[in-house]
Formats: structure tokens, C-alpha cells, sequence
């Protein structure tokens, strides 16, 4: 477990789950260095990774070789990929690191697919304009360890990932049902009371109970104004009344993958449909009283943001902004280069991973997500929103290619998933779902489990904003 994330593990669950929400110890800071590492070689492949250190987020560049080579551009693995063997080529890589200490040794671990010589010059930009050589080490093994001097991470000004303020928990919400929807096989649960979303009084009630669990946001699925006779839009509406009427704020994510002429999910994704959307959101909704902003610009969740390429999306964006439309996206993928365009980042949910996979696949998006603007003078920082999810089961879903069940294993999945989001320093919070009766993925009241979820909410909630960070990091997020 990484150093000061851990907030011993948040009050041990919780006191496992006997649920008391005050988790206020001081959390430590989080010391940053920002490093260059230029590398040269004859080799075809090379690989690059760090010890006593975490590789958080880099940018790479190549400086010379073939038309061929290649550069990583995520993960915690530099490498340099595609060299013809036996010719010479060099790539930089500009670099976070986290998790080390002031004058600590970073060793980085070299390895390649032959013994040609690879070179590594190691460089800090504690001064981002200035690149100060620290060390050059010179492999002529296939594989090969080097320690940099203490002197790559400075005792003084280091950088730190600033937070965005204040702490938000949304949850996803569906406007996908009438009171008919529960009489059918396909559901493994229902709630209590049943309810339409077609019905505003209903969607009151809804909204009156999330923020009685602390929930602040709902961010409800959308796929067109027009599609299925409306309802998305007519649906959308009742709830923005409905937080409005109680102060809680609403934004909308879009069902991305049917975004086509027919909304078919086989079809590919349609740069116009998607488009329109887009501006219909910003357009139709964005300057309602109870729709969510961040810094005057409406905040938009994509569903499945990878299955559109990363030049669509930067096209998009650039012709919403040339209309004089500037929303803030937020996007579904993770381990991707969709990050340059988009202005944050979440999974819809990480409820199929468990331990360390899990934590370690929040941390990593976490510091990648958090850090990646320090990279470059004046970038803007990225919102990192954690999900969590108390199981999942479509067992009964007819059509599905196949069934997928999470056990809730009487809530302690969705307590672990609760305190990975936490500890790994999460900006914002989503749970995964309010309502979504289909997959069996709700924390709504209901027949199997009560309340049970809803209580857990509000513990986890209130752990949530009351974990401190360091007052010298506490920057209001209109600065970024």
C-alpha cells in the first residue's frame, strides 16, 4: 500500500461496517517531483520502469529513429517500441513521480529485447523551463538496473496535485421506468414504493431521499431529445424540476454508444448525432437553475467515451467551442490518451475488480487523472471521479451474451469499493447506481435489502467529505 492513502483504511472499514463516518485524520502530504528521462538505444524494444517511486503520468516524445518507432503513452512502463535493430533512436519522456521521499533513490529498471547499448539520462524539472542533468547510465545488457542520485527529488519545492473543492457525490439515475416496468420476469428486485419516473411527485421523493444520504448530484442517462418519443428529454425535465425544488444539482450522461440516426448499439457512433446531442444538452438544459457547472460550463458524463476515436473527439470538442459552447466532459474510459482532450476522467464501474486489483487500478487513474497537467506550463487540471458499486447481477436479463453476478456479500462490496475511492484521494465520488433495477446495480430502497444501502451511503458520504488533506493544498476549483 502506497504511503498516506490509507487513513488506516479508513477507520478500518468503517469499524466493518458497524458504519461511524468520522474519518478526520490529518492526511499526509503528497510529494511530487517532476523528472525527464531521455533515452537512446539500437535495441528494437525497450522497456523502462521505476522502483521506490511511482511513474503517475508522463508525455512522450520521440527525438530520432525510424518512421516506425513508437512511444508508450500510458501506464507505468516507458517504452520505446518498433526500432529497427541496430540502428540508433531516442525518445524523452517527461515524467511525474509520487510516492517517494525528499533525497530518497529512484532506481529505474531497464530492459530490452537484445544487448545493444541503450543510454538514460535522467534529468529534474523542479524549474519546468530548465531541464538539470542528474545522472547518465549506460546499459549494454539485455536487461539492467541504474539508481539515480537523491538529488532528482529537490527537499524543497515540490509539486502537489491540488484538489478539486468541494467534494462531490453524485449517483447515476434512470429515467427508464412506469409503474407497469415492475411487473416484469426479467427483475430481480423491485423497490419500495414503486414508482414512475414519468410522475414528478415520485421523482421529488427520489431526489428528497439522495440528498438525505448525502448524495449532491444526479447525473441522469440521456441518448437524445427526440428518441423513443421524448421521454429522454420530457424524463430529464421532471428531475431538474425536482432539484431545483430541493437545492440538489442534476447533469446528464449520455448513453454514447447508441449515439446514431436509428440509436442502434451495433451501429457505429455518428460524429453529427453525437454532436447535436451534445449541443441540445448545453442548448436545452446547461442554463437551468439545478444544472451541475464547473466554472460556468455545464458538466457532461459520456458513457463508453472510448468506442468514439480520440481525433473524433477533438474534432467535436473544437466545433462545440467555434459554436460559442464550452461543456466540461467528463469521460468513461481509463488507460487512454482520451484524457488530452476530455477535462475528466471516471469508469462506470470498477465493481468486477476486487483487492488489489482494485485499488490498484483506482490509484493508478487517480494519479495519472490528478497529475498529468503538471506535466505541461498552464494546463488545466483534470477532474478524477472514483465509482462505487455494491454488486451487480443481470442474471434474469433476457438477450444478455452472458450473465455476470457480483455477490453484495451483505454490503462489503460496496464498503471496499467505497474505501478504494477514498484512498486513493478521489475528487469526486459517483455511485453506480440510484436506480439502475435491471442490473442490479441500485442503492434505492427496495424488497431484497431495504435500506440497507441508502444507510451506507450516508456513512460513506459524510467519510468521504470529512477526510482531510493538507490546508496548504485546500485551492478552490474555479483556478483551474
Amino acid at each position: 500500500m502506497a504511503p498516506g492513502f490509507r487513513h488506516t483504511v479508513i477507520a478500518l472499514t468503517l469499524a466493518a461496517a458497524g458504519l461511524s463516518a468520522a474519518v478526520d485524520e490529518p492526511e499526509p502530504s503528497e510529494p511530487l517531483a517532476r523528472v525527464r528521462v531521455i533515452v537512446a538505444t539500437r535495441a528494437a524494444n525497450v522497456s523502462i520502469t521505476a522502483r521506490d517511486a511511482t511513474i503517475a503520468s508522463f508525455l512522450p516524445s520521440v527525438l530520432a529513429g525510424p518512421a516506425s518507432l513508437t512511444v508508450s503513452r500510458t501506464g507505468r512502463t516507458l517504452q520505446l517500441s518498433r526500432n529497427i535493430a541496430g540502428q540508433a533512436a531516442e525518445a524523452s519522456f517527461d515524467i511525474i513521480l509520487a510516492d517517494m521521499a525528499p533525497g530518497s533513490v529512484v532506481t529505474w529498471n531497464v530492459t530490452a529485447d537484445s544487448a545493444a547499448e541503450t543510454s538514460l539520462e535522467v534529468y529534474s524539472l523542479a524549474d519546468s523551463s530548465r531541464a538539470t542533468l542528474v545522472d547518465r547510465f549506460v546499459a549494454t545488457a539485455a536487461s539492467a538496473q541504474f539508481a539515480s542520485s537523491p538529488s532528482l527529488v529537490p527537499a524543497a519545492g515540490r509539486l502537489e496535485a491540488k484538489p478539486f473543492l468541494p467534494r462531490r457525490v453524485l449517483a447515476f439515475y434512470y429515467p427508464w421506468y412506469e409503474v407497469e416496468t415492475w411487473q416484469s420476469s426479467q427483475l430481480v428486485d423491485r423497490p419500495v414504493p414503486r414508482y414512475s419516473t414519468e410522475a414528478q411527485a415520485d421523482v421529488d421523493r427520489q431526489v428528497a431521499q439522495a440528498q438525505a444520504v448525502g448524495i449532491d448530484t444526479f447525473v441522469v442517462s440521456w441518448q437524445g431529445r427526440d428518441t423513443q418519443g421524448g421521454f429522454n428529454d420530457r424524463r430529464l425535465r421532471l428531475v431538474l424540476e425536482a432539484g431545483r425544488r430541493a437545492g440538489m444539482q442534476v447533469c446528464v450522461y449520455t448513453e454514447t454508444y447508441v449515439a446514431n440516426r436509428d440509436s442502434n448499439p451495433t451501429a457505429p457512433i455518428d460524429p453529427q448525432t453525437l454532436f447535436g446531442w451534445l449541443a441540445d444538452i448545453v442548448d436545452l438544459y446547461g442554463s437551468h437553475p439545478a444544472y451541475l457547472h464547473i466554472g460556468g460550463r455545464p458538466v457532461i458524463f459520456t458513457y463508453a467515451a472510448s468506442l468514439f476515436p480520440q481525433q473524433g473527439w477533438a474534432d467535436l470538442v473544437a466545433r462545440l467551442r467555434s459554436s460559442g459552447r464550452n461543456p466540461f466532459l467528463v469521460g468513461d474510459f481509463s488507460r487512454s490518451t482520451l484524457l488530452d482532450v476530455f477535462d475528466g476522467e471516471y469508469q462506470y464501474s470498477n465493481v468486477f475488480s476486487s483487492g488489489n486489483t482494485l485499488i490498484d487500478l483506482n490509484r493508478a487513474e487517480s494519479l495519472r487523472v490528478r497529475t498529468i497537467n503538471l506535466l505541461r506550463p498552464g494546463d488545466r487540471r483534470r477532474l478524477w471521479v472514483a465509482s462505487v458499486t455494491p454488486g451487480y447481477d443481470d442474471s434474469k436479463l433476457v438477450g444478455r451474451p452472458a450473465a455476470y453476478v457480483v455477490d453484495r456479500e451483505n454490503g462489503s462490496t460496496y464498503d471496499r469499493q467505497w474505501a478504494a475511492a477514498i484512498d486513493t484521494v478521489a475528487d469526486w465520488i459517483v455511485v453506480t447506481t440510484w436506480n439502475e433495477w435491471w442490473e442490479n446495480t441500485q442503492i434505492e430502497a427496495g424488497e431484497r435489502y431495504g435500506s440497507t444501502y441508502l444507510d451506507r451511503t450516508r456513512a460513506w458520504a459524510a467519510a468521504f467529505r470529512n477526510a482531510k488533506r493538507p490546508p496548504a493544498t485546500r485551492t478552490p476549483v474555479a483556478e483551474f
